[in-house]
């Protein structure tokens, strides 16, 4: 079974660099404009009258992997501690875009407090322990925090 590999199109007018559009998709399928600002336009443009098109769209793909690497801002929900009210907890894999809709931040929150709920807000936050002669654990002493579920907090994420 082969793997089938995206086909680029080029549109524009030769005088025109800034005209110049790239549309992108699966052979035999309907191919979708790629957004690129004005300057980045232009420069594809004009690649693509200089030097061709393989130039062209090895220029777009390289702004394809930028838009992927670049780094990425997620938002969760968290509970301060009662323990200690500067400090909070939350969960790092319950978490949303900053462009989702009030209903998904919401739903995330539930979840975290249903997350935090089964153990009455209780959450283990290390782990201590001695060990024998052959290194095994003795002594085992969690130390745990306990979340205030009544004071939610907005937590960023930096998702690289």
């Amino acid at each position: 079974m082969s793997k089938l590999k995206f086909e680029y199109n080029i549109r524009g007018y030769r005088y025109a660099p800034e005209s110049f559009h790239i549309y992108k998709g699966l052979p035999g399928q309907k191919k979708d404009e790629i957004s690129l600002s004005d300057k980045q336009r232009q420069k594809m443009g004009y690649l693509c009258l200089t030097e061709g098109v393989k130039s062209a769209v090895d220029y777009v793909k390289h702004i394809e992997r930028e838009r992927e690497r670049k780094c990425r801002q997620y938002m969760t929900y968290g509970f301060m501690l009662k323990e200690n009210p500067h400090e909070y907890v939350y969960c790092p894999s319950l978490r949303c875009r900053e462009s989702d809709t009030l209903k998904t931040r919401l739903c995330i929150l539930q979840a975290v407090r249903e997350e935090l709920a089964r153990d009455k807000g209780r959450v283990e936050q290390s782990v201590e322990c001695d060990l024998d002669g052959h290194y095994r654990p003795v002594n085992i002493r969690k130390n745990y925090a306990t979340a205030d579920l009544r004071r939610p907090v907005m937590v960023w994420l930096h998702v690289v």
